[in-house]
């Protein structure tokens, strides 16, 4: 069968210049901002290339010029009216792949040229990282803030340091802050080189780093359906990637920062360009996330092996349903509306039949993740209502069941998390003698433990909640069936 590239795309326009350079060549910027990038430039006749720089040595071992730049991506899910959709688009932004590592040269190439304007990365949740080894000589730096030190530096003294010649960097590497923590180890690198002062203030004053916020699931090559796909798409693709058909880009532009010059914002529904990320963070931690984390324990107790599975009985969509609207939404900040649309898509993307998550992978690090999610919430509706939120307090239970094993299969399915904190659950665990005044102890020691909560969150109602709710959990197999009943 024959290898995908251009002539697949049947005349279609392609970009003539490079204007974005991508550090990253992996499937999620594939199937999620050059998806959008050739969206754009088919609605609006655009001439945005993209040049995909490979960061790290090593990889797949074969390069986006094999098949001219142009690959698959496979947008599959539950559309709003409920049925199963999957969309193939070929993508024809990118124009070519450089590897940082064994031609350096070309990617200062790069960053001489004057068409190139913006910057895009994901480097992985590690990629900015402050290394302190990095030095100027290297060919390339290894840490991806070295390599980008290094491509201002060549652009500033190609340019005469003129104000315009600077770019826009969007980094979407999963961390909080992503941009202001890039241009942090940049300005870091630029005096631990001793680079001119200048440079510095070219980078602080005609350069823009955007914090950004991305989701989209994004599974990668769907390997288990790659002949079938082949044979009805007429081609062989090594670079096909399935992704979800949700998709979600807010852009931090806070006051004093340019316009973007990629107009994203304008004519993509799922872009976003905002003063504050944070309460879309906030929405998605809380409501993406929050889910997963709250529905997690109870399922896997529950023998419920993947998220699609939970979603599709009545019981685990009812129990996300009133824990969204009732324990979650009423303390987001952004406009209800906004957050049922958003919360309704959530259980879409749960019902995703193209999308397998297990549960199991899901509740890795669970108390560290109920902390971090679902916690506010926890205690704003105590606050508020002066009472236990019924279904978090139920989830916050079930977390505590899990890792103590108390449920059938349980041996196949320990908990996932650190040493130290399993063998604190476990010691916790000890505290429960068979006495109701050893239930009521574990579960005090349970709910007082800094470690996992960062405060003692233990007060007399949330504790005589969470003891009625580990004895509804354990006295008996706990089942979906149950669950129900207690809804």
């Amino acid at each position: 069968m024959q290898r995908l590239n251009a002539s697949f795309l049947n005349g279609r326009p392609r970009p003539t210049t490079t204007q974005i350079v991508q550090f990253g060549e992996g499937n999620f910027l594939r199937a999620f901002f050059d998806w959008k990038v050739d969206r754009l430039n088919e609605a609006t006749g655009g001439d945005w290339g993209v040049t995909v720089v490979r960061p790290i040595p090593g990889g797949f071992p074969q390069t986006l010029n094999e098949q001219e730049g142009v690959y698959t991506v496979l947008s599959r899910g539950v559309d709003e009216a409920g049925r199963k959709v999957s969309q193939a688009r070929l993508i024809g932004c990118v124009r070519n792949e450089i590897a940082a590592h064994g031609d350096w040269a070309s990617v200062l190439e790069l960053a001489r040229d004057p068409n190139v304007t913006v910057v895009v990365s994901n480097t992985t949740d590690a990629g900015i990282a402050y290394v302190p080894s990095v030095a100027y000589a290297d060919e390339p730096p290894v840490s991806f803030p070295g390599k980008m030190t290094r491509f201002l530096h060549e652009r500033w003294k190609a340019f005469d340091g003129a104000p315009d010649a600077g770019l826009q960097m969007l980094a979407c590497e999963l961390i909080d802050h992503n941009g202001e923590e890039l241009k942090r180890i940049v300005l870091l690198h630029a005096r631990d080189w001793a680079l001119e002062p200048a440079f510095i203030e070219w980078i602080e004053t005609a350069n823009a780093f955007y914090n950004t916020l991305v989701d989209r699931i994004v599974p990668g090559f769907p390997r288990a359906e790659a002949d079938d796909l082949r044979s009805e798409l007429g081609y062989d693709d090594s670079f096909m990637a399935a992704a979800e058909l949700f998709h979600l880009f807010v852009i931090e532009r806070k006051e004093g920062m340019p316009a973007l010059r990629l107009p994203l914002g304008e004519h993509d529904e799922g872009t976003v360009v905002t003063a504050d990320v944070t309460p879309y963070k906030a929405r998605k931690v809380a409501i993406l996330n929050g889910a997963h984390t709250g529905l997690c324990a109870l399922a896997l107790l529950a023998g419920v092996e993947t998220v699609g599975e939970a979603v599709s009985d009545p019981a685990g969509a009812r129990f996300l349903d009133r824990l969204l609207n009732e324990e979650v939404i009423p303390f987001l900040t952004l406009p209800k509306p906004e957050l049922e649309d958003f919360a309704a898509a959530v259980l879409r993307r749960f019902r995703n039949p193209y999308i397998r998550h297990l549960w199991y992978d899901i509740s890795l690090n669970g108390l560290v993740k109920y902390q971090t999610r679902n916690l506010d919430r926890l205690l704003a509706y105590r606050e508020r209502f002066g009472r236990p939120a019924p279904l978090m307090s139920l989830s916050l239970a079930a977390w505590l069941a899990f890792y103590l094993g108390r449920f059938p299969g349980a041996d196949t399915l320990p908990p996932r998390d650190s040493a130290e904190i399993v063998e604190r659950v476990r010691a916790i665990g000890a505290l429960d003698d068979g006495t109701p005044a050893g239930l009521e102890a574990m579960v005090a020691a349970y709910l007082g433990e800094t470690a996992f909560w960062g405060r003692s969150i233990d007060d007399r109602s949330l504790r005589a909640q969470v003891i009625e709710d580990i004895r509804f959990l354990t006295d008996e197999p706990f089942t979906f069936a149950r669950l129900a009943a207690r809804l």
